[in-house]
């Protein structure tokens, strides 16, 4: 990540899964140390960390196409940053104001950097943001808030079961909560993964 940030420059924000690597006091220590803000997505809830999640099933599908073809996976990763995005310039374009060299023929004006329009690019990217979030409000309905001791279900992984345990708070990220079971273990989940319920969960913590 550090040789990310000297070729790049230091984000403002990053924002991960919620890996033991980037929750440790080491991650803190580092984010401190290096000023930016560090954000993790709900445990087991893959959606709100969709952008990212997304990219690592293209890069998969790329490799796991090109091993089959018997062909370069750089070569693939190349034309990938070079193809134009939906109703966007091609990842290198934003990235570097250019088009790279592929193994295609091109004419060397192409091939010259050129500054893009960043308020139109930014605009563009609000208004795919707002027309996914539309779509996906359609089929979708909003889950009450669930407030500290409320007692609910709570699931270990989206498909494993739903064990007893109690709401402790909100774990300060969209839709995620901090809960505890009777034998006090803590465990963060998304709200996807919790049912409220009206039987009291016993605690074993003083026994």
């Amino acid at each position: 990540m550090k040789s990310v940030f000297a070729r790049h420059g230091i984000p403002s924000k990053v924002r991960s899964d919620s890996g033991s690597q980037y929750v440790s006091a080491e991650f803190r220590q580092f984010a401190e140390s290096w000023g930016f803000t560090h954000t993790v997505s709900s445990p087991h809830y893959q959606q709100s960390n969709g952008l990212a999640e997304r990219f690592v099933q293209s890069v998969k599908k790329m490799l796991s196409k090109s091993k089959q073809d018997g062909k370069d996976p750089y070569i693939a990763m190349l034309k990938y940053r070079n193809t134009p995005l939906e109703n966007l310039d091609s990842p290198a374009q934003l990235l570097m104001n250019r088009r790279l060299r592929t193994t295609i023929p091109t004419i060397k004006n192409r091939l010259k950097p050129k500054c893009g329009n960043l308020k139109n690019t930014q605009r563009k990217m609000k208004q795919q943001k707002m027309n996914q979030k539309q779509y996906y409000d359609k089929s979708s309905k909003p889950l009450p808030e669930l407030q500290p001791n409320d007692t609910i279900r709570f699931q270990h992984n989206p498909k494993g079961k739903w064990d007893q345990g109690t709401v402790v708070r909100n774990n300060n990220t969209p839709n995620s909560y901090v809960t505890e079971t009777p034998e006090g273990q803590i465990f963060k989940r998304n709200r996807k993964h919790l049912l409220k319920t009206k039987k009291k969960t016993k605690s074993n913590k003083h026994l």
